[in-house]
């Protein structure tokens, strides 16, 4: 069941959503295969820290954050991963590494530009068994989203 939490944020914020439920998936490409969807619409937040402020970038289930290409669209000094014992209970009332992508959180948002041209993406809704499927173009006006060209490199 979504968090409340953030279906009221969703609804405040006029970002319709689909929800569906899956078996526990923690991996991003085994939540893509519960979602029966392509990697390439999932997508994946990663927490960075962009010259020591945290930002998401969200990248899809088959992509790992590209952290040169942030810190050069971003204008940064520095840009690195920030490892989940960093941040844990900054993404209440998520499960640690469900989080979806959603300004609930006061993160700036950076997308990677390929998966922001899809016309639907699924992200994670606060647990490892619920997931949204939104709009994309709705999700980066609602969200402010920022496009980085070659956010995202293929992890494989």
């Amino acid at each position: 069941m979504i968090p409340e939490k953030i279906d009221r944020y969703l609804k405040e914020h006029h970002l319709a959503y689909e929800h569906t439920t899956h078996v526990r998936a923690v991996a991003a490409q085994r939540f893509a295969a519960a979602e029966h969807v392509s990697g390439e619409r999932i997508a994946k937040p990663v927490v960075v820290s962009v010259d020591g402020v945290l930002a998401l970038a969200v990248v899809t289930a088959t992509e790992k954050v590209d952290v040169e290409a942030l810190r050069r669209a971003a204008g940064a000094a520095k840009v690195e991963l920030v490892p989940e014992a960093a941040f844990e209970g900054r993404f209440a009332p998520c499960e640690v590494g469900a989080e979806p992508p959603i300004g609930l959180f006061g993160l700036p948002i950076y997308v990677d530009a390929g998966l922001a041209r899809e016309p639907w993406i699924v992200m994670r809704g606060g647990t490892h068994e619920d997931a949204l499927r939104i709009e994309t173009a709705a999700w980066l006006r609602a969200e402010g989203v920022t496009p980085v060209e070659g956010l995202g490199r293929w992890a494989f």
